[in-house]
Formats: structure tokens, sequence, C-alpha cells
């Protein structure tokens, strides 16, 4: 069944691009979800679907006629592994508060705010054959299967991260014990470029896992925390298809943001009608 939330609840803190403190308020719905930027006036709601994806450049951004909302996939993987299908998420800025850069503390709150079924079920997606996808390294795939697994291959030439394999099946409790607590991340000699490009102002230690020349600037709460969080990542992002995935086996080699959103285009177009 759809699902929204009982009461409102507001998670505070800073954009991890533009540094701005940030308030973003979660409020039942039951319209599907869509952000709102309450500090642009005449703003209308942006409703979060694939159709609404306006740049993936290290996050996932979403904009119509009137506002935009950047690197809203951690919001989203949230309310995807609670299923969440309708609320309305007001922001007072062009972020949502990056917290401790994991999907822990919206969990928490949105637990907390309590859940509430509609009468109405979410469309599902129906694959009969595998659906695939490459370009270059980065490849994905998915097949009908018993249940509903991801399978994520991260692989960088930097020696404390080597290859990282990570497989889970997807549901509420697989995901808030194996892949909420893991934690957005960067390279340390990507800083500088970054911010010289106004972007990660608000990163930091506190919010993002740092990797040095030779250590990590921060403790790992997994050895995998990496591929982990692009597990969060790609969640958030297939959101955007607008259907409950159906068992299925998923298998992504190096995707990011651009072609999670690629595949996930390539498998609603492939999506029959139920």
């Amino acid at each position: 069944m759809r699902k929204t939330i009982v009461a409102p609840v507001s998670v505070k803190g800073i954009g991890l691009h533009t540094g701005a403190p940030s308030v973003m308020t979660f409020k039942p719905a039951e319209n599907g979800i869509h952000f709102v930027r309450v500090d642009i006036a005449g703003s209308e709601p942006i409703k979060a679907d694939l159709h609404h994806v306006g740049s993936t450049m290290r996050g996932t951004n979403l904009k119509n006629t009137t506002a935009e909302v950047w690197t809203v996939e951690h919001v989203l993987s949230t309310l995807s592994a609670l299923g969440i299908t309708d609320i309305l998420v007001e922001m007072d800025g062009p972020e949502p508060p990056i917290t401790d850069g994991s999907a822990l503390v919206y969990a928490q709150h949105l637990q907390q705010a309590g859940f509430r079924e509609l009468d109405t079920d979410l469309p599902q997606l129906v694959l009969k054959q595998p659906v695939t996808y490459s370009y270059g390294p980065i490849s994905y795939s998915a097949e009908p299967a018993d249940e509903l697994t991801v399978t994520f291959i991260y692989e960088h030439k930097h020696p404390l991260v080597g290859k990282q394999e990570y497989t889970v099946a997807l549901n509420t409790e697989n995901y808030l014990q194996q892949i909420a607590a893991a934690r957005t991340f960067g390279f340390e000699e990507e800083l500088a470029f970054l911010k010289a490009h106004g972007l990660a102002k608000g990163g930091s230690l506190e919010n993002a896992i740092v990797i040095g020349k030779e250590k990590y600037l921060n403790e790992l709460r997994y050895a995998d925390e990496l591929v982990r969080h692009k597990i969060l990542d790609l969640v958030g992002d297939f959101s955007l298809i607008g259907k409950k995935l159906p068992p299925l086996k998923i298998t992504c080699r190096m995707g990011g943001h651009k072609h999670n959103v690629l595949f996930g285009r390539l498998l609603l177009a492939n999506s029959e009608e139920k």
C-alpha cells in the first residue's frame, strides 16, 4: 500500500555543497513525493521522478520551471527504504541538511513521525526479461529473481579502496541495519578542486569520509562503507522510477548518479503495464 507519515517532522543542519544553514520539514501528503522551496515566493512543488532530474553533478538534483533542489538522493533513499510513497518535503534552501552524511538521521526522524497507510497501491515495475546497460567500465543489469537484491562493485585505483563488493536483500530491516549508516565520501586530493568550483563548502569530517593519501582521515563504520554508501545512493536514484520494484537481481559495477538515472529510465521503458 502507499504510505505517508502521521505528523510533520523537521531536520536541521547545513547543506553539503552550499554550506548554508538548512531546515527541511517532512509533511503528510497523498499525491506522491514532492519537494518545495519555501524560500522562493511562488515556487511550485517539484515532483520526485525521472522527468524532473535537472542534473547529476555530484548529486541528484531535481527542478521544475520555478525552482531547483540539490543533493536529494539521501532523502529519497530513506523514503524508499521506509516504504514512504507520499510526502511533502519543504526546504528553506537549495539543499537538505547533510547531517552526518548518511541516511540515519532522516530515518530516525521519519520513524518518530509515525506512518499511515493510504487506500491505494503503488504501481509495480514489471520486467519479463533481463535489462542491461553499459558505458565503458560502468555496467548495470536487472533480471527477475525470487527476491529484490542489489550487488554493487566499486573499484578505485587508490590503494586504500581497491575493490569493494556488497550484496544486500533490499527490505526495510536490512537497509536500516546495513546501509542507512554508510556515509558519503570523497578523496582529500579532490577537496581543493571541489571548493574552487563552489562545491563541498559544507563538507567536513563530521559529515563525510575523507580518504587521504595514506589513511582515512576519520574512522570507518564498516570496512566496506564506501560501497554500502553507493548502494544507498542507488536506492535513492531508483526511487525516481516511481514504481515499486518487484523481486529482481540488480547488479551494478562502478555506477553513479548519472548512470543510475539512465538505467532507471531504461527499466521504466522496458516495464510492462500492470
